[in-house]
């Protein structure tokens, strides 16, 4: 996924066009390991008591109690509490995220946090170089004259380009290490308002308070320190933190040099344990030949897996292009496929069997298991499922279902998706 540049384009197509040459090197000269189990899960139904114990395993991250989520869609219910928090910090702020992109939100952000510390509070700020290229001179620097610590996640280097293909996707806030908010918005034009109309983006965060809220610390602590060198620890960053509510979850994070890769093995584990149901809402819905067999497989054996895309506003063309070669074969295969018209769709929800529910930063492709930094939340709990099923029903009314009679008129020109084959594996 590229950033939403609105404005200041010329000043960013140099480093874009560097990253997407060096994608496109990286693409035909190597990869990073992608090697998964695509049995994990298949013998355990998601509902069954066991199945907490295999994804615990397969995700190689323990199972919290504890916790608050609250689901936050569109920009109007996000921007506030986020900002809101940032400003009641007392002690710490970290925030990492892919898009920080030149705009009244980002601006607003911007003094918030060169405000807090201007009062002392430690604040420590990655962004992705590529996806936050437009983050605005005058943002960055505001915030670093403030006091706030800023890094740039991996500069494009035209002689590293395993390193240059590396971004850090992940969306973290976390404020005193008490709340943390993830999901899939970065900071831009577009993801403020409530997907009213074009302009606006629909999407969906998450605020996390519990236990659950040092693993993503942690997660901005690996990078922090490989950027700067800096391990934070102590209380201001790790308070001790009680039960405040129901909610179990598993807190996932991975980078393209984790052989482990639990993101993928949540999906897969997810995808072979649904019995019911599966429903996806994926911005950059591109799976491989194995996760497509898996969803394939899921269907043959009596799951209702729907799938919810962008339409043609989406603003990664690529992905919706290679994403069509392959609907007719799931369409086939008994999956229903739902374009969001209203506007462009940056959701990644995965809701297995009402019970186990999938949110953060990752996309259902190759980029997000296996090139990526990412971060994913898995609640094991079926009133939060309920309330996922219950946003992705309300966002079915501004959808058109694609089916194959009407498929031709849907699909985009050959030529385009043609191409855009020889760039799954880096989309």
């Amino acid at each position: 996924m590229l950033p939403v540049f609105r404005k200041s384009l010329p000043s960013v197509l140099p480093k874009v066009a560097k990253f997407l040459l060096l994608t496109g090197v990286w693409n035909v000269t190597s990869c990073f390991s992608s090697n998964v189990d695509l049995s994990v899960g298949r013998d355990i139904s998601v509902k069954s008591a066991g199945f907490r114990a295999e994804l615990a395993k397969v995700s190689k991250t323990s199972w919290i109690s504890g916790n608050v989520v609250r689901t936050l869609p569109n920009g109007d219910a996000f921007f506030p509490p986020m900002l809101s928090a940032v400003k009641s910090a007392r002690k710490s702020i970290t925030l990492e995220t892919f898009a920080f992109v030149n705009a009244p939100v980002t601006q607003k952000f911007s003094l918030a946090l060169a405000a807090k510390a201007r009062e002392g509070v430690a604040v420590k700020v990655i962004l992705d170089d590529v996806g936050s290229a437009n983050a605005g001179d005058d943002n960055i620097r505001l915030m670093r004259e403030a006091g706030v610590d800023l890094y740039f996640y991996h500069p494009v280097n035209i002689l590293r380009p395993r390193y240059s293909n590396n971004r850090t996707h992940r969306k973290i806030l976390v404020v005193d290490g008490r709340v943390a908010f993830t999901g899939g918005a970065g900071f831009a034009f577009a993801w403020s308002g409530n997907a009213e109309n074009t302009q606006h983006w629909r999407d969906t965060q998450y605020e996390i308070k519990g236990p659950a809220v040092s693993p993503f610390q942690e997660a901005f602590c690996e990078n922090w320190f490989e950027l700067s060198g800096e391990e934070l620890r102590g209380s201001s960053y790790f308070p001790n933190l009680k039960s405040v509510g129901p909610t179990r979850v598993q807190v996932v994070y991975d980078d393209p040099w984790n052989p482990a890769h639990p993101i993928a093995h949540g999906v897969i584990a997810a995808i072979n344990g649904a019995r019911e149901s599966l429903i996806l809402q994926q911005s950059y819905f591109v799976p491989n030949r194995s996760f497509r067999d898996l969803l394939l497989k899921a269907a043959a054996r009596g799951v209702k897996v729907e799938v919810m895309v962008p339409n043609h506003l989406v603003d990664s063309k690529p992905t919706r292009y290679a994403s069509q070669n392959h609907w007719a074969d799931l369409l086939r295969g008994g999956l229903r496929i739902y374009q969001y018209e209203a506007t462009m769709m940056h959701g990644k929800l995965l809701v297995a069997d009402g019970r186990l529910s999938i949110v953060g930063s990752a996309n259902l492709d190759d980029r997000s298991f296996f090139i990526n930094d990412e971060i994913n939340l898995h609640v094991d709990s079926r009133d939060f499922a309920r309330e996922q099923v219950a946003m992705f029903r309300r966002d079915l009314r501004r959808c058109r279902e694609v089916t194959l009679v009407n498929l031709p008129e849907v699909l985009e020109p050959g030529y385009k998706r043609f191409f855009a084959r020889f760039l799954e594996s880096q989309l």
